[in-house]
């Protein structure tokens, strides 16, 4: 029974499950909740305590590129599952580290490492096979999941926090990730019949011909111009996210008023996720990008004016906007400016782009807070990144692999799902 296919929609109905409880939820609406309690308990700074999250993004870069070879060389699932528990297993030992620093950034070498197994890679490469018509609403709907664990996330880790502590605030979301994520990609994300399997021999057949990620780096303009945007705006929104709740209560707002702000983020990224979808299947994705990134650096620069109470949260409404919108990106523009064969690689250095631009981004706002005291250092330097950003995306050329209107001229793995 579990080899029989499912309607494809299922597929994304479970990739957006284990994405809801994913490494993008952990990073950015959760660890910012527990940054004061555990600076406070082990008496570190918060450029000390943001040095973890920091190394977690960097290694994810490199344990993305590993899963994505290894999806394209064994098929979605294996690979993915592995992750997927030692993932979880990971961040259920964050909650028992002594008080060292480098024990605790060592734990998030490992957390980094197995997390791409929870961001968008494996779960769009299916969708990707199974979807040449409606892709991008598809991609939006499966990336929504993030949005709806990012409404919910601040409140369970704040309630964690408050009544249990954050060691215990670990533990919970650890299990959280096991009960949801392993059963929703084990039954419900799956690659249509026979397509892994030739998926996995087209690209061992053709292991010579296809070009190495340095060859794509140093030839191809698409290549690195999306990696910059990405670094981009994904360093902004993850800094801005790991930071905002100690930020905002360094202006007098409560505990709960800042989780709110993130909650708030986390409902419009929702909106922005399902119309970006919606809207790449119908105009050039990149402009789609460039209107999110803008709408990002309208909120950046109203934080780095001081903002307060309603105007603050209009802000993080506005920054939600774009949270994920870079999953909806990277996954759908590299289906259609790159061979599927290269899926998994070239998806896997657009994440690690994506991790390591959160990084240094993540420590070096940390950093800015301890040593001026303020994060508008920060702040206004972060608008220059997104602008930097609206640029390179715009600069992307036409589609290599648009979609074929004419079903019986779409390429063969798409067109056998399509139905």
């Amino acid at each position: 029974m579990l080899k029989r296919d499912i309607n494809r929609w299922w597929t994304v109905v479970g990739g957006a499950i284990c994405l809801s409880v994913g490494a993008g939820v952990l990073s950015a609406f959760m660890f910012g909740m527990f940054i004061k309690a555990i600076a406070a308990e082990n008496h570190w700074s918060r450029a000390q305590v943001s040095l973890g999250l920091t190394v977690f993004e960097f290694s994810m870069g490199p344990g993305t590129i590993l899963l994505g070879s290894l999806i394209d060389k064994m098929g979605v699932r294996r690979p993915t599952l592995l992750f997927l528990i030692l993932f979880a297993l990971s961040t259920a030992l964050v909650g028992v580290l002594p008080a060292s620093p480098w024990i605790f950034a060592l734990a998030f070498l490992a957390v980094g490492l197995f997390a791409p197994s929870t961001n968008a890679l494996p779960y769009a490469k299916v969708i990707c096979a199974r979807f040449d018509h409606q892709r991008g609403l598809a991609l939006g709907l499966m990336v929504g999941g993030t949005a709806v664990g990012a409404m919910f996330m601040p409140h369970y880790a704040g309630y964690l926090l408050m009544h249990f502590g954050w060691r215990a605030g670990y533990f919970g979301v650890a299990a959280l990730m096991a009960v949801f994520s392993v059963p929703a990609l084990y039954f419900l994300v799956k690659m249509p019949p026979g397509v892994d399997e030739e998926l996995v021999r087209k690209t061992h057949a053709a292991r010579h011909e296809l070009p190495s990620l340095w060859t794509l780096f140093l030839n191809d303009h698409t290549f690195r111009l999306l990696g910059l945007s990405i670094i981009c705006v994904s360093g902004v929104l993850l800094a801005l996210l790991s930071q905002l709740v100690p930020m905002m209560t360094d202006r007098g707002e409560t505990v709960m008023a800042a989780a709110t702000m993130l909650s708030i983020a986390g409902s419009t990224s929702a909106v922005g996720r399902l119309f970006a979808g919606w809207l790449m299947d119908r105009v050039h994705a990149p402009y789609c990008a460039a209107m999110s990134f803008a709408l990002t650096l309208v909120g950046v620069l109203i934080l780095a004016s001081g903002a307060t109470s309603y105007t603050a949260m209009i802000a993080a409404g506005l920054i939600g906007i774009s949270i994920g919108a870079e999953a909806d990106i990277i996954t759908f523009i590299v289906s259609r400016y790159f061979d599927l064969r290269l899926f998994g690689r070239v998806s896997g250095a657009m994440w690690m782009a994506w991790g390591w631009g959160a990084g240094i981004m993540i420590f070096a706002s940390g950093l800015s807070f301890d040593l001026t005291h303020s994060y508008r250092i920060a702040l206004w330097t972060f608008s220059v990144f997104v602008s930097i950003a609206v640029v390179s995306i715009m600069r992307l050329g036409p589609y290599v692999y648009p979609e074929q209107r004419d079903p019986k001229k779409r390429a063969p793995l798409a067109a056998s799902t399509s139905a």
